[in-house]
Parts: structure tokens; C-alpha cells; sequence
């Protein structure tokens, strides 16, 4: 199991929550968070982060406006249509208003954020005054796309926050004890 080295407990994805609502609630400008967009629980705390503080949520980057479109259309994901602004609007919207949901968590180079990161997105810009939230883990083997995103956002000079700033991410994966637990349970032979 990915976490059978890893000691303790896993937190709840219901602690990351406030973490988000923290920083979203207190960054001067337009926050950019980027997720796996089948992760629906963390799209859910996100939205729910963002209108609690006041903030429209501009979605980005194909696999997330497809899967939030499906959650929402399934009744997974909550958030009215008043509180989703369409990527080519956002400058309608106060930039301390914004809060934009995008692919590239994993460092993909066509992603949503790596374009925004290098300035290649048709509709979406990141600046200085903006705050990055990077809400995943990279996969083994996607460190080095993902750090390559990071430097190119520390050369914008935006805020930028991991699971090693803030609690903006937690394990899918059962640690140690968990996995004890359910051993202990099931008794498999």
C-alpha cells in the first residue's frame, strides 16, 4: 500500500477544509487551485471555501470543466450557477473575488496551470498579487514536472502553497496503523 510505511494515521479530507478556506479567505488576489478533477470531495471544499468568503469560482482545463460539469449534473458537486463565472468573464470580477479550479496538480505540461504557469493559456493569466494552491501529491515519477511548474510560478512572484506550507492536501491512502486495523479486521491468510 502506498502509506504502509508511513506512521500514525492518515488525516480526514474534512481537515483540509479550513485549511483551504484560510487561504482563500485571506489572499489579496485571484487564487488558483489545482486538484485531480475527479477528486470531487476536495472540488466540493473548494467551492464551498470560496462562496463562504465571497469569492465566484472560474473553472479551467478540460478533464475539470468536463467532471465538474458531470458531478453537477449528478448532484456531487453543489454550487450555483450564480457563483461559476465563465473563464472569459473573469475580468468582470474583482480579482480579490476569484477563485479559479484548474488541471496540472500532477505537473502536466498542457495542463491548465503549466500554461497559465508559462503564460500560454488563451483566457487565463497568473500574476505577482495571485495565490497558488497545489492540493494533490505528485505521483512517483511526477516530482520533476511538478517542481518545473513551481519554479515558473516563484518567477512570477505569486504565493504559492503545497502540502508542505499548509494542509491543503491529504492521503487517499490508509497509513500504518489504518492498515493494521484492517488487517486485524479481515484476518487474511
Amino acid at each position: 500500500s502506498t502509506n504502509a510505511t508511513r506512521p500514525g494515521f492518515t488525516p480526514s479530507e474534512s481537515a483540509v477544509g479550513p485549511a483551504l478556506r484560510h487561504i482563500i479567505k485571506n489572499a489579496p488576489g485571484r487564487v488558483f487551485v489545482a486538484s485531480f478533477s475527479s477528486h470531487i470531495h476536495r472540488l466540493q471544499q473548494i467551492c464551498d471555501a470560496s462562496v463562504a468568503v465571497g469569492r465566484k469560482v472560474v473553472v479551467t482545463g478540460r478533464s475539470m470543466l468536463t467532471n465538474t460539469k458531470v458531478a453537477r449534473e449528478l448532484g456531487y458537486l453543489n454550487i450555483a450557477d450564480d457563483d461559476i463565472v465563465d473563464a472569459y468573464d473573469i475580468d468582470r470580477v474583482p480579482d480579490e473575488k476569484i477563485v479559479v479550479m484548474c488541471t496540472g496538480s500532477q505537473g502536466e505540461p498542457l495542463s491548465a496551470l503549466a500554461r497559465m504557469a508559462n503564460g500560454e493559456h488563451k483566457s487565463l493569466s497568473i500574476h505577482e498579487s495571485d495565490t497558488v494552491i497545489i492540493s494533490a501529491t505528485p505521483v512517483p515519477g511526477n516530482e520533476k514536472s511538478v517542481q518545473a511548474i513551481v519554479n515558473a510560478l516563484s518567477k512570477i512572484g505569486c504565493d504559492i502553497y503545497d502540502k508542505n506550507r499548509a494542509l491543503v492536501h491529504v492521503s487517499g491512502h490508509g497509513s500504518s496503523e489504518e492498515l493494521k486495523l484492517m488487517l486485524a479486521m479481515a484476518q487474511p491468510r
